[in-house]
């Protein structure tokens, strides 16, 4: 099966045990939203993605061989 790397930043590390970067197997055409339901990521947490150094959204699809880097919404003031 094809496989994604993925970074979680922050406090989304916490769902992948701590890890910087995962491996993932997935189902090509799989989305970023499906993804993250299989790590046990709460979407409602997440605020910035990118595919490959790119701009993503929950609903892109994903082939295998890419690398997703996901941020957490961050607050201060």
């Amino acid at each position: 099966m094809p496989q994604v790397k993925v970074s979680l930043y922050a406090t989304l590390r916490q769902y992948v045990g701590g890890a910087a970067v995962v491996e993932v197997e997935i189902a090509p055409g799989q989305t970023v939203e499906q993804l993250l339901g299989q790590l046990n990521v709460p979407v409602g947490q997440t605020r910035v993605m990118f595919i490959n150094n790119r701009a993503a959204r929950l609903t892109d699809p994903l082939q295998g061989g890419e690398r997703l880097d996901v941020f957490p919404g961050i607050g201060g003031g």
